[in-house]
Order: structure tokens, then C-alpha cells, then sequence
């Protein structure tokens, strides 16, 4: 990819406000001419410390009429102190830039990431099942910072060149023939290190996706301690880590070499070429004032050149985490889900299927096939089968997570699509096996179901679900810290705060499912008692495999490799020959397995 294209995509990219730009880069200029202005000061300055006189030159006309007007015994005292001025403004104008520059890096760098994780948490389910959680938190945690600094680097560019443009023109006042010689030099010297650095984009990219293993490593060796020490596999783990943390360090070093080559060849380079240009001034007669100031604006001059190389090849470099950000903000900014413009009513008759038929991606088999059925408010309807029969499926186009690929969802006659998403959700709770806690309070957790709650509803919550007895024996009650994912609870009791949580979000439709599955016999028990007091004249959605749990449903719908195979009440599947009283003597040891 040429500059002009990293740049246009950079600055798109990170969005910066229309002002910084200009302001960043003309605050650059303005430092360029003034430490200009006092390199070429030294002319007069040296002249008037006794310095022969040089051949006259374009610049000179100017140094006459500007200082016509000094005293000649006190032009050395102004000489110093206009020289001593350029190099306090130029450097207070420096100070000023690196604020203005780190300013807008952070604020580049804010927003990314509050754009990456709000895409993150409100785009379609599916693009976070088909990407690891580690390479999101990479984008959001190292890649967007990348970007931001891609961007002062874009800057540095602009402003070295300005900065090279207006040294090479003062150069050009002082000697058209010294200056010709030295850009002819430059420009080879510019051509053997982008040759020396023409791989910098591919280890970027490299070193990006090593980032992104090296964040697995980490993110699941952590979450799988208990794993890890179960089956005694702590060394193979550490191995496996230290060899990807290896592999990281090397493409780092590599890439540190590439960006650091410009700097050494540029110096080497200088050096040389001020020897030759001592050579061609002597033979060209030009005064030692003139050859002095221009040889400070050459030796100057082999910063913003240095920079030049570095700030593009440094670009190069970070290609790969600018890639990663762009790609993930464009992939997750596609499936977003329309927006009605309906506010979700309170659910009055009922929830239904209609045809529906259901497939994750493109090149994937349907995991619903023609569903049809009618969920009845207030009452609790059960949904049974086998795994990978398309139940959970269910429930993410209940809560429209996705939408059907064919067919329609409809609540009291209105289709999902035509409600705003946030208050057809607030209808609905979840809970599931899998419970989410978050590293805070008990207290903290189960407000998170309403966060406008007062402490009576909080701890009647609580009472509801069973929860308020143990919560009270713990030493620091409702403010005990409960860990990673309520690490210091245990099943049941992670559970009820989670149904605490539940009621008091009081919501229209619970969805319930596989919640009781991994719990003992006893917790179960209490758990059930709790929820069916709590979900009395509610509509309430239960996913189940043990059909034990089920038996107080009103209505049952049995389910198989992805279609709706028996609707009805308990009693009535149960009389019925079918799939569900078979499912149920499985279960009750009155079935053989095999038995057709």
C-alpha cells in the first residue's frame, strides 16, 4: 500500500477532530522557520565577529536592508538576542505541539476503543462466536493505541517534510550548487535504507497476529487454572506459553531493528557529506559565515530526513494493528439488526412462531427448519429435546440477538423487528446454566437487574429467591466482594443471586434455560420453590433436559434436529405413543436403550 493510501485510510480511521490537523502540523511549520531563521542568522553573526565576507548571495540583499537600521557596535549584542528569541519561541512553540499531538492521540485513542467495545457488545452474536474474546480485548486494549500513534505519526511525516522544504530553501539562498550536491546525496542514501526496510510492513503484520496468540495464551491459561492443575499440565503449559512469548519477542526485535536503521545511516551519511561539501565550498570561494550556517542547516536537516524514514517505515510497522482495527469496526458495523420504532408493550396474548427457519452463516445447514408455535402469555411453556435440537436457538431469536432467515417472530401480532431492540429486551430475562457474574458486590450484581433500585426492593429480591439467608451469614452481608464470575460462591448460590437479579428486573418473559442442571438434587428443589412463587401468572419459557423440571409446564414442545415434532400439555404427550413419552421413559428407567 503507497503513503497516500496508509494516510487516507489512517486519517479516516481514527476520526480526529477537523482542527487537529492543521493546528498540529502548522504549529510545525512555524517551529521549522523560526529554528531556520536562527541557523541563518549565523551568517551575519560570524561576518560580525570578523568572518571574511563570502560571494555575494541572494540571501544577502535581505540581511543588508533588515539590519540597516542597527548600529554597527551593537549589531553582534542583537544578532545574539534575536538568535537567542528564534530559539526560545521555536522552542515554546515545541511544547506546545507535543501537547496539542498527545492531546489528540488520546482522545483518537478514547474514542476508538469506546467505538470497538460498543460494536462489540451491540453487534449480531454471531461475530463474537467466530472470533476469540482474547483478539477483541487485543484490538480494544493495544491495537486502538496503535492507531492513535499511526496517526501522530502521519502528523511527524507532514511536519517533517514542511520542515525539510523550508531548510532546503534557506540552503537554496545560501548555495544553489552545495544544495543540488547534498539532495542528490540524500536521495540515494533515502533509497538504500528503504531498501534495507522494505519488509517492515509484513513483520507488523506479523507481530500483530503473534500479539493476538500470545493473548490467547494468557487469556485461557488463566481461565482454565483449575483445568490446568487438575491434570497436573502445568509445565506443558508453560512451555507452550514461554514459546509463544518467544516468538513475540523475536518479531518485536526485528521490527525494533527496522525502525531504528534509518537513524544510524542517516548520521554516517551526513558526516560524509559534510566533508565532500567542505571540499566543493573551498573550491567555490564561499565565505566560512555562509559555509558555517549552511553546514549547521545540513546537519539540522538530518533530523526531519531521519524522521522521514523512520516516521514511514514506523508506519509500515503498525499496518497490521490498523488493519486489525479497521477490519473489526467494518465487519462488526454490517450485521447490525434494523430498528423498529415501536416501544414493546407489556406481552397481553401471546409470542409466536411463524415458518420460521434458522441458519448461523451463509454456509452452514439450517438449525431450524419451519418452526411454528405459539408461546400463551402467563403461562409456562417448556421446550424439550436432544442436544443440537435448535432449542437454544430459540431463545436467541426470542431475545433477537438474530433474525430468522425465513419466517417471523411476532409478540400480541407485531413482529420483533418492528420494536426498538432495547425496550423488547427490557421485556425479557435470561437466565441459564451458565451463570455471568460480575468481580463486584452481591449487592452490585443483583442491582444490575435495575439499577434505579432502592435497598427494601434489592433485599425482597433476594428474600423472593431464596437468597437473603445466606447472604446475611456472610460476614460483610449484601458488600461481600464475591470474585471472578462469583468464584466464592458456590452453584446454588450464584444461581439465586442471578435469579435475585431476575426479579427485580421483573420482566414479562423468563426464559429459563438449562438453569437447574447443574445443581444437586436439594438446591434444585429450593430453587424451583423459589421460582414458581416468583413465576406465578407470568409467561415464562423453560429449556430443559431433565423432563422432571417440566412437569408443572402448561404446555410442551418437543423438538428435533431443528424442527417443531410435538406440541401439547404434559398429561397429553404422555398418553401419546410419541417422542416425548419416550424421552420420559428413558429417563424414568421404564425404556431400554435401543428399545424402538
Amino acid at each position: 500500500m503507497n503513503l497516500f493510501m496508509q494516510l487516507r485510510r489512517l486519517f479516516r480511521l481514527s476520526a480526529a477532530p477537523a482542527w487537529a490537523g492543521p493546528t498540529v502540523v502548522g504549529l510545525g511549520l512555524v517551529a521549522a522557520v523560526l529554528e531556520g531563521a536562527g541557523l541563518v542568522l549565523f551568517i551575519p553573526l560570524l561576518q560580525s565577529l570578523g568572518a571574511s565576507p563570502p560571494q555575494s548571495g541572494r540571501w544577502q540583499p535581505v540581511f543588508d536592508q533588515l539590519l540597516s537600521s542597527i548600529p554597527q557596535h551593537r549589531l553582534t549584542a542583537f544578532l545574539v538576542g534575536a538568535l537567542c528569541v528564534s530559539i526560545i519561541l521555536k522552542n515554546a512553540v515545541h511544547l506546545i505541539n507535543t501537547w496539542v499531538t498527545r492531546y489528540v492521540d488520546g482522545l483518537v485513542a478514547h474514542r476508538l476503543r469506546s467505538r470497538v467495545f460498543d460494536q462489540t457488545i451491540s453487534s449480531c452474536i454471531d461475530y463474537r462466536v467466530e472470533n476469540r474474546r482474547s483478539d477483541i480485548i487485543t484490538t480494544i486494549a493495544n491495537n486502538t493505541w496503535k492507531v492513535s500513534q499511526g496517526l501522530s505519526l502521519a502528523y511527524r511525516l507532514m511536519i517533517c517534510f514542511c520542515t525539510f522544504v523550508v531548510f532546503v530553501l534557506l540552503m537554496l539562498l545560501i548555495s544553489v550548487r552545495l544544495t543540488f550536491f547534498s539532495m542528490i546525496f540524500l536521495l540515494f542514501g533515502a533509497m538504500a535504507i528503504r531498501l534495507a526496510t522494505r519488509r517492515a510492513d509484513e513483520t507488523g503484520k506479523a507481530v500483530v497476529e503473534e500479539n493476538k496468540q500470545f493473548g490467547l495464551r494468557m487469556w485461557e491459561s488463566i481461565n482454565s487454572l483449575q483445568l490446568i492443575r487438575a491434570f497436573a499440565q502445568e509445565d506443558y503449559e508453560q512451555d507452550r506459553f514461554l514459546k509463544t512469548s518467544d516468538r513475540v519477542r523475536r518479531r518485536l526485535l526485528r521490527l525494533d531493528m527496522l525502525w531504528a536503521t534509518p537513524g544510524p545511516v542517516s548520521e554516517v551519511s551526513i558526516t560524509v557529506l559534510i566533508g565532500a561539501l567542505v571540499v566543493i565550498a573551498e573550491s567555490a570561494s564561499i565565505g566560512i559565515a555562509a559555509l558555517a550556517a549552511f553546514l549547521s542547516l545540513l546537519y539540522r536537516l538530518q533530523g526531519p530526513t531521519r524522521e522521514l524514514l523512520q516516521s514511514k517505515i514506523a508506519l509500515d510497522g503498525l499496518a497490521g494493528a490498523i488493519d486489525d482495527v479497521d477490519d473489526f469496526l467494518r465487519t462488526t458495523q454490517t450485521p447490525f439488526l434494523s430498528q423498529g420504532n415501536l416501544s414493546a408493550p407489556a406481552l397481553t396474548t401471546a409470542v409466536e412462531f411463524r415458518g420460521v427457519s434458522f441458519r448461523y452463516a451463509p454456509d452452514q445447514p439450517l438449525a431450524l427448519h419451519d418452526v411454528s408455535f405459539s408461546i400463551p402469555a402467563g403461562k409456562t411453556t417448556a421446550i424439550v429435546g436432544e442436544s443440537g435440537a435448535g432449542k437454544s436457538t430459540l431463545m436467541v431469536l426470542l431475545f433477537r440477538f438474530m433474525d430468522p432467515t425465513s419466517g417471523e417472530v411476532l409478540a400480541d401480532g407485531v413482529r420483533l423487528s418492528g420494536f426498538e431492540l432495547r425496550s423488547w429486551r427490557k421485556r425479557l430475562s435470561l437466565m441459564s446454566q451458565e451463570v455471568y457474574l460480575f468481580n463486584d458486590t452481591i449487592a452490585a450484581n443483583i442491582a444490575y437487574g435495575d439499577f434505579d433500585t432502592n435497598q427494601h426492593d434489592l433485599r425482597e429480591a433476594a428474600r423472593i429467591a431464596k437468597a437473603d439467608d445466606f447472604i446475611c451469614s456472610l460476614p460483610e452481608g449484601y458488600e461481600t466482594q464475591i470474585g471472578d464470575q462469583g468464584m466464592r460462591l458456590s452453584g446454588g448460590q450464584r444461581q439465586r443471586i442471578a435469579l435475585a437479579r431476575t426479579i427485580l428486573r421483573n420482566p414479562d418473559i423468563l426464559l429459563l434455560d438449562e438453569a437447574t442442571n447443574a445443581l444437586d438434587v436439594e438446591t434444585e428443589q429450593a430453587f424451583q420453590i423459589a421460582l414458581e412463587q416468583y413465576s406465578h401468572n407470568r409467561t415464562v419459557v423453560v429449556i430443559a433436559h431433565r423432563l422432571s423440571t417440566v412437569q408443572a409446564a402448561d404446555q410442551i414442545i418437543v423438538m428435533s434436529k431443528g424442527r417443531v415434532i410435538e406440541v401439547g400439555s404434559p398429561d397429553q404427550l404422555l398418553k401419546r405413543p410419541g417422542h416425548f413419552s419416550k424421552l420420559h421413559g428413558f429417563q424414568h428407567g421404564r425404556v431400554a436403550v435401543g428399545t424402538n
